[in-house]
């Protein structure tokens, strides 16, 4: 029960330095490790809580990273295809902003254009979800010419393909 207890809290070594004076600090690792293990934290290798923490924030602590050397001109050449490769998705933003407020507009207009009975009806948000057992049509219209043999294969011209007989 303890076990379960210190699982769900996973802080047996904090809750064992708050009941126990700071004194003995020894004996209350040793306490804690042992809860640990029985509670399922550590392995009986002796790797507890605290040990997986330190590997964590060992790998989270910034590493220095080496400086490199950039010339003037590729300095340059970097600024100027960052500013144009701005300038591209900013003109693609504006863009996609124009055809959304189009396509807004024109929603607007059809709904005006509508008798007031089916204009009120327009104008409530549809906020359903659509079916999970939804139909996907995938059926398509006859394409001419679909499963016929080639012209050349017709005629008994030559044959199509790289192998000989």
């Amino acid at each position: 029960m303890l076990g379960q207890a210190l699982r769900r809290s996973g802080a047996a070594s904090r809750l064992l330095s708050q009941c126990i004076p700071s004194s003995s600090s020894a004996p209350v690792q040793q306490l804690a490790q042992q809860l640990q293990q029985q509670a399922g934290f550590a392995k009986k290798g002796g790797e507890t809580v605290d040990s997986r923490l330190q590997k964590v924030l060992k790998m989270l602590e910034p590493r220095e990273v080496e400086e490199i050397e950039i010339s003037a001109e590729d300095y340059a050449e970097g600024v100027r295809r960052s500013k144009e490769y701005s300038r591209r998705k900013m003109q693609e933003h504006r863009e996609w902003q124009t055809d959304l407020t189009t396509k807004l507009k024109l929603k607007l207009a059809a709904i005006a254009a509508l008798p007031p009975h089916l204009a009120a009806a327009a104008q409530v948000p549809d906020d359903e979800l659509f079916p999970l057992n939804r139909q996907m049509f995938n059926d398509t219209p006859p394409i001419e010419g679909f499963g016929q043999a080639p012209v050349a294969a017709q005629q008994g011209g030559r044959k199509l393909g790289t192998k000989h007989r």
